[in-house]
């Protein structure tokens, strides 16, 4: 079986609209390097001012570089029957196919992701990011954040996991399963222990800290469909995942009440709109000109409170 190990560059951070700006490919089998290819790529946008400080890359450097269109049959042609292997695969296999569908071409192959491959046969590290898993196996990185030098890494990372996957059991099992696109972050048996029950679920980093809070009637359904989203936002908030807990209530308003009590409780990073403070309602009421008590709901302020009769509860 022959492999190709990928790094992109892009001129963003999250999946959606994303344009490459360099891409390294290795195709290689179980014993040997078979080809490399080595581009920049002209992203036709402008190029964040944090990208050019994460990985050198500037508008001048790809102003004369191929556009992807241009390079399009070489990527066809050297990944072709191969799987697609990279460190996170999840982003660099979206951000490539969103290419394609530019050109109105389906790219499509079989892919295994390092970082989860990691996880799996060499359990217990406390970082599974490349520049950290090569820091502790020292393995050479040079130039890190730029496509060749991470893909170089890559490769002897995945043939290091290749010695240590007995019969090709785990390679096997990562092949046919069906939920590569999620974080390489979770655990498995995390998502398989989430029930479809209605309650209450949390993201939290890998510190412990909870990011995002959110409530369902199907929990596991509901977890899987932020990671199967490849809105920009909802990418980081998985990739920032490293954990999910949960709370069953039984009954999905109870679920309501206490996801909008969490969030305002632990004012989670990835929550929007329900952390905006908004005024609280009340029931007042007055003495119409008839004589006649009459009730009405109105927004709180610390005026009212001495102006106003409102009802107390």
């Amino acid at each position: 079986m022959d492999y190709v190990v990928v790094d992109i560059e892009t001129a963003g951070k999250g999946i959606k609209n994303n344009r490459i700006t360099e891409i390294c490919i290795v195709r290689m089998n179980e014993e040997t390097i078979l080809d490399k290819f080595v581009s920049l790529v002209n992203p036709q946008v402008r190029i964040p001012n944090f990208i050019t400080g994460l990985t050198g890359i500037d508008d001048d450097m790809v102003r004369t570089a191929p556009l992807f269109e241009e390079i399009a049959e070489k990527i066809i042609e050297i990944t072709e029957d191969a799987v697609f292997v990279a460190h996170n695969v999840t982003f660099d296999y979206s951000v490539l196919r969103s290419e394609f569908r530019y050109l109105g071409y389906n790219f499509n192959r079989k892919k295994l992701c390092t970082v989860r491959l990691a996880r799996k046969l060499m359990p217990g590290k406390l970082s599974y990011s490349l520049g950290r898993l090569c820091s502790t196996l020292s393995i050479p990185l040079i130039n890190r954040h730029r496509a060749e030098g991470d893909t170089d890494a890559t490769v002897i990372l995945f043939q290091r996991l290749m010695s240590l996957d007995d019969n090709g059991i785990v390679f096997d099992s990562f092949l046919n399963s069906r939920n590569t696109g999620l974080s390489p972050n979770i655990d498995r048996e995390i998502i398989g222990n989430l029930p479809q029950r209605p309650g209450v679920y949390y993201f939290k980093d890998a510190h412990g800290k909870i990011i995002y809070v959110g409530k369902a009637v199907r929990i596991r359904e509901r977890v899987l469909s932020h990671f199967y989203d490849k809105k920009n936002k909802e990418y980081e908030l998985c990739q920032a995942t490293s954990t999910i807990d949960f709370l069953e209530t039984g009954d999905e308003l109870i679920a309501l009440l206490l996801e909008a009590d969490e969030i305002q409780n632990h004012y989670p990073l990835y929550n929007v709109a329900q952390k905006k403070l908004r005024a609280p309602y009340c029931i007042v009421y007055y003495t119409n000109r008839k004589g006649i008590i009459q009730f009405a709901i109105d927004r709180k302020s610390a005026a009212d409170l001495g102006s106003r009769n409102i009802l107390q509860t």
